[in-house]
């Protein structure tokens, strides 16, 4: 039987001393391949170095090794680059991040459209605030909570073409 509890007791010190949190702890199966995965944050931004990764996963490994059942590997991941963006907290580190937010109607401020990208401006329990980019022209939108359809982190590919 795999003990995830134990598991768990013993990786937290090591993701605590390089200041990430646990998001979750699970036993997945993927492809045919038996896994123990590790999700893991930052708690004050979203960005994760791959190679601080590696080394939590190394450090896990060399706690947990005696406990994972032949069969099984062990993975430690984040959330990803496009994230959705679920709690408040989420929200409060997505302020001036680049996102996509579709709707489930048409925004009438906002050509009629159901998806954006732009910039998260503000938030609060009734809307959101973003500049929205629109046919090239950037627009503040202001969408209810309540017709969000989702929410998620966007990768700016044209921005990081700028910065190069």
């Amino acid at each position: 039987m795999i003990n995830l509890e134990e598991m768990k007791k013993l990786a937290l010190p090591i993701i605590e001393k390089y200041h990430k949190i646990l998001v979750s702890l699970k036993k997945v199966k993927e492809f045919g391949i038996n896994k123990i995965v590790f999700t893991i944050d930052d708690p004050e931004t979203f960005i994760l170095d791959i190679d601080e990764v590696s080394s939590i996963n190394e450090e896990i490994l060399d706690v947990i090794n005696d406990l994972i059942p032949d069969g099984y590997y062990l993975e430690v991941s984040s959330l990803g680059a496009e994230r959705e963006l679920i709690t408040d907290e989420d929200y409060k580190r997505a302020i001036n991040q680049y996102i996509y937010v579709s709707t489930y109607q048409k925004v009438e401020n906002a050509s009629n459209l159901k998806e954006f990208y732009g910039y998260l401006k503000s938030y609060d329990d009734e809307k959101i605030i973003i500049d929205a980019i629109i046919k090239t022209r950037t627009k503040e939108i202001i969408i209810t909570r309540s017709n969000i359809a989702k929410i998620r982190l966007a990768v700016n590919f044209k921005e990081s073409e700028e910065n190069d």
